[in-house]
């Protein structure tokens, strides 16, 4: 078992918990402040934490985390969710784990298929995905704001750029995919499949670094933009899975259609994820105080 830090909601303001439920109170990197529907500007409360356990191999098991985080008056369901997700991709190694399994998949992929533009597509997710294990590096560490604005400029830049050409190289990767050989094909699947469940992380953590500079402009922005830009590929993924399956459905013996069928319940599980919607929700201005 691993531990990480969440919002002890027991020792959280009367009136953060009704604003939150209200609209007039939002949470951004661990702190409270009012909206635009609130009478008050500026934070009301640096949210308290509290360390809750959690087994990392049952991430999509977290009701019983978001029970032991939340008292029974905090009604907002969707925003616990966030929030536990949130920290364990944060806070632990679940990210870096997954990113070290998508570069060996990379490997296997590039050693296998000797077409050039696959490489090309290798690299590119590579750099891009050490990039958001380089960001979420940098939040582990609050007090390291005032040193390190110019790395958190640069690494907003970048994953700006990169999270573009990563999304275009997933759709060009499906295209792609259709001229595969059966078990070359199940590879890539596995590799689109798993680039997808974890680009919702990466924009999470892309607007949580936003945050955490203040940016906070920039990261509704960018949390509005990327989700529409994610769901347009997932759409796309989603839409040639479900061509393929139908083969199979019809009794098609063609290998390619049996793919598909045989990976049914990973991308079932791509394509309703819960948590994933949950780090995509969309994200409150805080009324800040003017500048005397």
């Amino acid at each position: 078992m691993e531990t990480i830090f969440t919002f002890d909601w027991e020792k959280v303001y009367p009136e953060v918990l009704e604003g939150l439920q209200n609209g007039k109170i939002t949470l951004r990197d661990g702190v409270a402040y009012w909206t635009e529907l609130g009478d008050k500007s500026g934070i009301v409360q640096h949210m308290p934490l509290k360390q809750v356990a959690y087994d990392p191999e049952k991430l999509n098991e977290i009701s019983k985390l978001i029970q032991a985080s939340h008292t029974t008056q905090m009604a907002a369901i969707g925003l616990s969710t966030t929030i536990i997700v949130g920290a364990i991709v944060v806070q632990t190694m679940y990210l870096a784990k997954k990113i070290d399994k998508l570069q060996e998949t990379m490997d296997l992929i590039s050693s296998d298929i000797s077409a050039q533009n696959v490489m090309f597509y290798m690299e590119k997710l590579s750099k891009y995905f050490g990039a958001i294990e380089s960001t979420r590096v940098l939040l582990l560490d609050k007090t390291l704001v005032s040193e390190t604005q110019d790395i958190a400029a640069n690494l907003i830049s970048q994953l700006s750029i990169e999270r573009n050409e990563v999304l275009s190289l997933i759709d060009n990767l499906i295209s792609f995919a259709d001229k595969l050989t059966e078990h070359h094909l199940e590879q890539m699947l596995d590799f689109i499949t798993m680039v997808l469940d974890v680009m919702p992380k990466a924009i999470y953590l892309e607007s949580q670094l936003c945050d955490r500079y203040g940016k906070f402009g920039l990261s509704e922005h960018l949390m509005r933009e990327n989700t529409k830009r994610y769901n347009q590929t997932l759409q796309h993924y989603r839409d040639w899975c479900n061509s393929k399956a139908k083969a199979a459905i019809r009794g098609d013996a063609n290998p390619v259609a049996l793919t598909f069928h045989d990976k049914k319940d990973d991308l079932k599980a791509l394509f309703d994820s819960s948590n994933n919607n949950a780090l995509l929700q969309q994200l409150v201005s805080p009324s800040l105080e003017l500048a005397k």
